[in-house]
This record gives C-alpha cells, sequence and structure tokens, in this order.
C-alpha cells in the first residue's frame, strides 16, 4: 500500500501493479526543483570545486564545480568556444541543456569581463594576432571558492607562570596541525580563577588567533587557560 513522506507527502512504498497518478510525478519533479534547486542556488555559492584550469593548448582541464545550481563534472579536457584572437579573452564554465541530469558544461570565451547569468568566472587567456597563448591567469578575480561545508572544532589548553601583578602578556594560539579554518567561527577562552582579564584579537586568522592577558590582582598569578575554537575547516 503507497504512503507519503514525512515532509512533502510524495507517494512512497509504491510496488508493482500499484497505479500512480500522474499527479503524484508531477509533484515529485516540482517539489525536487523548487527545494533543492532553491537551497543550492540560493544558499550555496557557485563556483569551481576542483580543476578547471585553462591552459596553453586552449582547453580547460578535468575538474569540477557548481554552476546556476548544478554540479557538472569534466573527465578529460575540453575547449573553449569563441576564443578571439589579439585579444583577452575571458573564460566561464556555462550551464546547457544537460548540466542538470548529466553534469555537462561549456566552457566559452569572451571579451568582455561580464559573464552569462549564472555563469562561473575561470580566468583569462589572452592570444596573440596568430593565436599563440600570450598569457594565462587561472586566479585573479576567478570564481574558485565553491568548498564542503565541513565544520570543525579544535580545542587546548596551558599555562604561563609568573604574571607580575598589574602585568599584560600575549601570546599567540596556533592550531595549524589541528585545523586551519576557510570561515574561522566562535572561540570560548577560559581562564582560571577571576585574575586576569582576557582580550582576544586576530580571530579572522585561519591557523590561529592571539590572546592578551592582563593579570589584575597586585601579585603574581599563574595563568591557566582553555580555549575552543569551531569554524568551516580548510
Amino acid at each position: 500500500m503507497a504512503t507519503q513522506t514525512e515532509h512533502y507527502g510524495l507517494a512512497a512504498g509504491v510496488i508493482s501493479d500499484d497505479f500512480v497518478q500522474p499527479d503524484h510525478q508531477n509533484k515529485v519533479a516540482e517539489t525536487l526543483d523548487r527545494v533543492v534547486g532553491n537551497v543550492v542556488k540560493q544558499l550555496i555559492s557557485a563556483g569551481v570545486y576542483s580543476g578547471w584550469l585553462i591552459q596553453e593548448d586552449k582547453t580547460v582541464s578535468a575538474g569540477q564545480g557548481l554552476v546556476q545550481g548544478c554540479w557538472c563534472d569534466t573527465s578529460s579536457n575540453q575547449a573553449i568556444t569563441g576564443l578571439q584572437d589579439d585579444a583577452v579573452n575571458y573564460v566561464f564554465a556555462v550551464a546547457n541543456d544537460q548540466s542538470p541530469d548529466q553534469g555537462a558544461v561549456d566552457f566559452s570565451g569572451q571579451l568582455t569581463a561580464e559573464g552569462p547569468s549564472g555563469a562561473v568566472y575561470l580566468g583569462i587567456i589572452e592570444l596573440d594576432n596568430g593565436g599563440e597563448v600570450v598569457e594565462i591567469d587561472n586566479t585573479s578575480g576567478a570564481d574558485r571558492g565553491c568548498f564542503p561545508l565541513l565544520t570543525a572544532t579544535v580545542s587546548g589548553s596551558g599555562e604561563i607562570g609568573e604574571v607580575p601583578g598589574g602585568g599584560q602578556i600575549s601570546f599567540d594560539i596556533d592550531h595549524r596541525a589541528a585545523a586551519n579554518f576557510l570561515v574561522p567561527g566562535a572561540i570560548e577562552f577560559e581562564a582560571a580563577g577571576n585574575d586576569f582579564a582576557i582580550e582576544l584579537s586576530k580571530t579572522y586568522q585561519k591557523a590561529q588567533f592571539e590572546v592578551v592577558a592582563t593579570n589584575s590582582s597586585s601579585y603574581p598569578r599563574d595563568l591557566l587557560y582553555t580555549w575552543q575554537r569551531w569554524g568551516i575547516a580548510e
């Protein structure tokens, strides 16, 4: 006996010889397109995940990326269409009719930096008047920021002895051996007791942050601390 899914009420549990109304199939397609399509297009940044480098033979190397809400994947070098000699060509990955279901993608060159709607910018290739490559730039301004949203947590502890009364010290917490963060997040830092005022700085750095500790008492004190940091991992 057919059932309905919990979240969207789609037909499930269908077995051989069950009759499925056309509306059931339509609802699956429309729900998938609305929910998944909007999440991918609106909440996840389009761009190159790996590969897709412009090469000396006027091709783009194999790679993967998110283009116009489609996960596209090429397994070999692919030609760049539309290149013009004696010019700087801006190269884009452009979705086509086969992108949603097959992951196909086109690579197109043009003379302006503003690409087609939803296209992913890969870089430039400059050609002389004979069609020979003068320069390739795969980095400046290219959309190569598509990365997995994998969170990580790092933590640690330490001790610094005999901080003078009223004195201030600063030191770095370096966690590069455990994790680097593409998007650094919250930091929790705790000092034992009530003698130290703590300030954190340089929290934008992906592999470390700075701690400034002031001994607010009149006597030397040992600083014992623990810390924890969250973020999207590199």
